[in-house]
């Protein structure tokens, strides 16, 4: 788990995290560690990569990190999956939306933030 490398502590956002760092893989096609240099994990490299473009779109950040072997298509799917992993990356763990919050999230494409009143049932 890359959070607890970095503060040692676990709460109940840190599988949140976790989840967020598995979409950025699916997203990217990377892996998590490895090949973006020294203390840069796939979290940073997302957020450098994407700060450095000139249009700072949600839809130009996929398509600056997405693995060139899928195709985006439809794009607004993989932008929502982007802003779900971004969201689920937060440094704050306060920030992290719960794990009910994400699946309205990845059930509702259209949503792009959570809501902190959302009520969902299973």
């Amino acid at each position: 788990m890359a959070e607890y490398a970095y503060t040692l502590r676990v709460d109940e956002k840190s599988d949140v995290y976790s989840f967020g760092v598995v979409l950025l893989e699916l997203i990217t096609g990377r892996r998590p560690v490895g090949g973006f240099g020294d203390g840069v994990d796939i979290v940073h490299w997302v957020r450098k990569v994407t700060a450095e473009l000139p249009d700072n779109s949600d839809t130009a950040a996929v398509l600056a990190v997405a693995d060139h072997r899928l195709t985006p298509e439809p794009v607004a799917l993989m932008v929502n999956l982007y802003r779900v992993a971004l969201t689920c990356v937060e440094e704050a763990s306060t920030a992290r939306p719960t794990m009910r919050e994400v699946v309205h999230m990845l059930s509702n494409p259209n949503s792009a933030q959570p809501n902190s009143d959302l009520l969902v049932t299973f």
